[in-house]
């Protein structure tokens, strides 16, 4: 059973109904509540489900604009979170904010290779309460691991209240940059920093990025602890410098629990990222945020 803590379960509703504009800034509760119960639903493989299954739980949550598709695990493994725990809100600018969540998930493969289910044709049997609800784990499936899980889920503030931004969450425990719209690619910079941008993310995974020289002076990211490796940087841009000299990156980054367990899941980065002496330095990494005007 997902136990979620410290979350108002009325504070969703209460903001779909609203109809006046919304105020400056967003409800720290109102957030919690939409962070808390998206990451209970986001944490959650069947793989003997349909390959739609879990979508709509997903949708409930996710601003205009969010692909529940795109927010999916794939793999063999089970994946389910038992609890859930929304921390700090930090207020980004007036309509997007970040939700630290910390979540405990189990992680179950089959006893053996035969007992590796076939994926469901139609929608997997539900228990009852809520169509996300769901069995612990698959017949002849055992426990392999739990394993606590970082999250930065982003918020943001819309018409009928606080929902997940379309970006989705990521696996950070960092801060994140405040979105930026319009930045334009530097194509030779984005060449240049293809490969450390894959270095950058496989040290993230580990842990601390300031003893791998990869974190500016003064700046200690504080990583994953192991809980998942790197399969792929898929996508990566690097925009042009501002002002005072630091350039926004973008990634689509690929993440396995193996060897632990067979369970894979792409999510979006924002990355700041200075240059000195020939070399790259980031400052900031963690969940993107889309500008309000796609998400209204």
């Amino acid at each position: 059973m997902l136990l979620v803590v410290n979350v108002v379960q009325n504070a969703r509703a209460a903001n779909r109904a609203a109809t006046t504009t919304a105020p400056a800034g967003i409800s720290a509760d109102a957030a919690r509540s939409i962070a808390g119960t998206f990451a209970g639903d986001y944490l959650s493989h069947d793989p003997a489900a349909a390959p739609l299954a879990g979508q709509p739980a997903l949708q409930r949550e996710l601003a205009i604009g969010g692909d529940p598709a795109r927010m999916a695990f794939t793999g063999t493994a089970s994946l389910s979170a038992d609890v859930v725990l929304p921390g700090a809100v930090t207020q980004l600018d007036a309509t997007h904010a970040m939700v630290a969540v910390q979540a405990r998930v189990t992680l179950g493969m089959p006893g053996n290779a035969d007992a590796v289910p076939p994926q469901a044709t139609a929608a997997a049997s539900t228990v009852s309460g809520r169509t996300a609800n769901r069995t612990a784990l698959p017949a002849a499936y055992q426990v392999v691991a739990t394993e606590w899980l970082s999250l930065a889920v982003p918020v943001v503030q819309t018409d009928s209240g606080p929902l997940v931004d379309p970006s989705g969450p990521v696996f950070s425990a960092d801060s994140a940059p405040t979105p930026t719209a319009g930045l334009e690619t530097d194509s030779t910079a984005t060449e240049a920093t293809r490969s450390w941008a894959k270095t950058l993310f496989t040290s993230y995974a580990i842990g601390s990025t300031q003893g791998a020289y990869l974190s500016a002076p003064g700046v200690n990211l504080t990583g994953l602890s192991g809980a998942v490796t790197v399969t792929d940087v898929s996508t990566w841009s690097l925009s042009a410098p501002g002002p005072d000299g630091i350039r926004t990156g973008q990634a689509r980054v690929g993440w396995t629990f193996a060897p632990a367990a067979d369970l894979t899941i792409s999510q979006s980065y924002i990355v700041t990222v200075k240059s000195s002496d020939n070399r790259w330095y980031v400052t900031t990494l963690g969940a993107s945020a889309t500008p309000t005007s796609s998400t209204d």
